[in-house]
């Protein structure tokens, strides 16, 4: 019997506390919205102030100063490396960056050579053909001659002894062997004309080759570039449409393509990208602040040194457009800046001195217009419309609506709850007033 009792005892004792349990969270649970609308905001007392617009853009470094290393010019159309210094090497001034391979140089040697030796053979051709043509004249001429004497030996002149017919012609005859004399000797002096032009071509054409052959073991000294200057290699971004081209030995480059670039790590600048939206107020030698993603407790100082013109996509593939704009620095810091390194940097675009300043999460959106809500003397908050002035995504300057020493809701009470709440309030009156 005491056991059952017991057991019962507990029972009821558990059932008890379930139901207080229940009974709990369900009249929380019907206070929490009236506890909720009782939360008061957040507040903040007007005071005025000095306001700096602020434009938030992010970039990376990069050398006020490079030199630009280039293939050299060699008369050839493309060359092999051999060696090439590292991306981010320090070298100074005299060091090897980069050494071709010589066997393009080599195949072109040989190519100079061949067209040399068959210069040289056909100027040998020109002047012994113009021996040959030159000597089959001279026997032509010599013939002649001999022609000439034997006809005048021989002329018939008497008119008694030949007939006029002969007499005329032994006279052609002998006119015939003077002018093939006359021709010989015009002969004589067109081919030297001709030789002497054909002979002047082929030795310019001589020269050429010479020349060729000049560039081409010159070009061989070239072929191993020293740094122009101290500073940092820094390799350049292939790009998407040459899918990761990067420099290594035996890679081909063209004549005139550019490798790297040699930047002075004594002089860097940022190179930011500011949104098109919030570029409208950005000017030359406004004030900046670049802090290193790395390092974000240093800050260096700076000013807006140049903005693009036209606003561009950093992706090829997004509609987001940004405004270059490249930012001097102050002073450099060479053990921690480096070219490519990512940072932050705030354009200060403008300044307002003793102005009224609400932070932006004060402020709501209302039809045409906006409002903040504003503390009155019974301890209310109540909608006041208000006239905005420039402004960041922190905080922005109220031109009209608020006055200094107002009390402002930082965070503004929930308007669909006050009403929702509000509603509730009085359907519950009107039903109390309908009961006897």
């Amino acid at each position: 019997m005491n056991r059952r009792y017991l057991t019962s005892r507990r029972a009821l004792l558990i059932v008890a506390i379930v139901a207080s349990c229940s009974i709990a969270i369900y009249a929380a649970r019907l206070a929490w919205p009236r506890a909720e609308a009782r939360l008061l905001p957040l507040t903040v007392t007007i005071e005025p102030g000095d306001f700096d617009l602020r434009i938030t853009a992010n970039g990376e470094l990069q050398s006020a100063e490079s030199l630009t290393i280039a293939v050299p010019p060699v008369p050839v159309e493309r060359l092999h490396i051999a060696s090439v210094v590292p991306d981010g090497t320090h070298v100074k001034k005299g060091d090897p960056i980069v050494e071709f391979d010589p066997s393009e140089l080599d195949l072109k040697a040989l190519e100079h050579k061949s067209d040399l030796e068959a210069a040289l053979q056909k100027i040998n051709k020109g002047e012994l053909a113009g021996e040959i043509d030159k000597t089959d004249i001279v026997k032509d001429k010599r013939i002649a001659e001999l022609e000439l004497e034997k006809i005048s030996e021989f002329l018939p002149r008497d008119e008694r002894l030949y007939s006029r017919r002969e007499i005329i012609e032994g006279e052609l005859d002998r006119g015939y062997a003077q002018r093939k004399i006359v021709f010989a000797d015009v002969r004589l002096e067109l081919k030297g004309k001709v030789y002497s032009l054909d002979e002047a071509i082929l030795m310019l054409e001589r020269r050429q080759v010479d020349n060729r052959i000049d560039q081409t073991q010159k070009a061989r000294a070239s072929l191993k570039l020293l740094a122009p200057a101290s500073g940092i290699v820094v390799y350049n971004d292939p790009g998407y449409f040459f899918g990761g081209y990067t420099l290594m030995p035996g890679r081909t480059v063209w004549i005139g393509m550019t490798l790297f670039n040699l930047v002075n790590p004594e002089k860097m600048e940022a190179k930011c990208f500011v949104l098109e939206k919030d570029a409208g107020e950005l000017r030359i030698d406004q004030k900046a602040t670049v802090r290193l993603d790395p390092f974000p407790g240093l800050e260096f100082a700076g000013k807006v040194k140049s903005i693009d013109k036209l606003a561009r996509p950093i992706d090829w593939d997004s509609p987001v457009k940004y405004f270059q704009t490249i930012v001097s620095l102050d002073k450099a810091e060479p053990t921690v800046m480096k070219p490519g390194i990512k940072l932050r940097a705030e354009i200060i675009a403008g300044r307002q001195e003793n102005v009224i300043v609400a932070p932006r999460s004060a402020i709501l959106k209302k039809d045409s217009g906006f409002v903040a809500f504003v503390q009155t003397t019974r301890g209310q908050f109540e909608p006041v419309e208000v006239t905005l002035g420039r402004g960041d995504h922190v905080q922005v300057v109220v031109t009209e609506g608020l006055q200094q020493g107002q009390t402002l809701a930082l965070n503004p009470p929930d308007v669909t709850l006050e009403r929702s709440t509000g509603a509730k309030k009085q359907g519950a009156e009107s039903e109390n007033t309908k009961r006897p």
